[in-house]
């Protein structure tokens, strides 16, 4: 088999500036094509716990992923990063006029992504604060969150002092933050003083002042910062803060957690529901799937949580992603990835791969959307060295048995057996 240089391979035969899709089944950017491969998931996930979170006060939802053999690579993170970049776009607006609410009762939101992992966020305390530095960072083309807040108080502040914005004072607008927090919650203790001061500064001063607290600070006191910030957009107008947490599942499987610990932190979240001010305006979105739910069931009861499971009567509050099923849902996925290194305009938009290459990849990927992605990439980056001109059916076959993937043609409407691990396999 020829070996050639597998990207002017790419450039030159399949007119992609790139392998454009990602090597490992986890999403680590902070805006990814989901809406357009799965519309009907994040209309839903807008509807529910979104617009359900303003109208119905819901205060906690859950974003569940199930599959026939697996409950990971759904595309979970990639919807809740996807949420999170579109509400803050333009505090909710869009996302609420595609969930049906009516311009007139559309308040204004803000939406953060943290996750609960085993590296750095072990508590749900450390999860509220890596929340407030999401607020505090421009993303995917939005300015941060805590900005925009603090120009609308800028704004109100010129409006009454009958000056430039310019022209209003550092110190008016921390002054400005402490007369909410009064508003907001009258006899609370006082917002951090650094925070209200890097408040009225702007600029970098707020992810500054994030970035100088101890790793002993943020797992202590992780509250007293998601309190500043609510305060914060409470004062810029924003009523609302969403709170996407991700990998709920590591707080079931991280063996060095206690069971007085995972009580502990559970019992946490129950806390958030009852206090002021997050009783009013927070508003969490968990992951879930199987494996999580079988650990925590006991603690979620002890502390009487909101239910987390899969059943018609509690359909208001739960998501589900269950991967896609035939060959065009994969194809489509697939298809919007490709678009976004295409050099120009080809005959063909599956160009590199033809039809029954999106079977096999279909099958090896068992419907799950990080998995598809992750395998598709390994396959585009081995038929660019081989120089083939068109990936196909056997081509793939051929490359996944060679390493380790055994693929069943006899593909029947269950969808064909794939052998071994495929997420242990991924890191081969």
């Amino acid at each position: 088999m020829t070996i050639t240089d597998p990207f002017t391979h790419m450039e030159q035969a399949w007119h992609l500036e790139g392998n454009p899709f990602p090597s490992e089944a986890i999403s680590t950017k902070d805006q990814e094509p989901y809406a357009d491969v799965f519309p009907d998931e994040t209309r839903a996930f807008y509807r529910k716990l979104i617009r359900g979170g303003v109208v119905n006060d819901l205060h906690i939802g859950f974003l569940w992923s199930q599959g026939q053999r697996s409950d990971t690579g759904f595309g979970k993170t990639r919807l809740m990063r996807h949420a999170r970049v579109e509400v803050n776009r333009d505090l909710g607006d869009r996302v609420l006029q595609q969930a049906g609410l009516p311009e007139r009762r559309r308040p204004k939101l803000a939406a953060a992504y943290t996750n609960l992992n085993n590296l750095n966020a072990s508590s749900l305390y450390q999860v509220a604060f890596n929340a407030v530095v999401d607020l505090a960072r421009p993303i995917a083309g939005n300015p941060a969150v805590l900005d925009h807040a603090r120009a609308a108080v800028v704004t109100n502040l010129a409006e009454q002092r009958g000056v430039p914005a310019e022209d209003v004072p550092d110190g008016a607008v921390s002054e400005a933050l402490r007369d909410t927090r009064l508003d907001l919650y009258p006899g609370a203790a006082p917002l951090r003083a650094n925070m209200v001061t890097a408040f009225g500064q702007g600029g970098t001063a707020i992810a500054a002042a994030l970035g100088e607290v101890s790793h002993a600070t943020r797992m202590r006191s992780g509250l007293e910062y998601l309190d500043f910030a609510i305060t914060a957009l409470v004062a810029g107008g924003i009523d609302h803060l969403f709170v996407f947490v991700d990998q709920l599942e590591d707080l079931a499987t991280n063996r060095s957690m206690t069971s007085a610990k995972r009580s502990r932190e559970i019992g946490r979240i129950r806390d958030l529901l009852e206090e002021q001010p997050y009783a009013s305006r927070l508003h969490m979105v968990f992951t879930f799937h199987n494996s999580a739910a079988r650990v925590l069931e006991r603690f979620w009861e002890e502390h009487r949580l909101p239910r987390f499971e899969i059943t018609p009567d509690n359909d208001a509050a739960i998501v589900v992603l269950r991967g896609f099923t035939t060959d065009d849902q994969a194809a489509s996925v697939l298809k919007v990835y490709l678009e976004s290194k295409r050099l120009d305009s080809v005959d063909d938009e599956l160009l590199p791969f033809d039809a029954g290459a999106i079977g096999v990849l279909r099958i090896v990927s068992e419907g799950r959307v990080g998995i598809l992605l992750a395998r598709a990439h390994g396959l585009v980056q081995a038929g660019a060295t081989a120089g083939v001109p068109l990936i196909t059916a056997d081509f793939a076959r051929k490359h996944f048995t060679g390493i380790g993937v055994e693929v069943d043609t006899d593909d029947d409407a269950e969808g064909a057996a794939v052998s071994g691990d495929l997420d242990d396999l991924l890191l081969s």
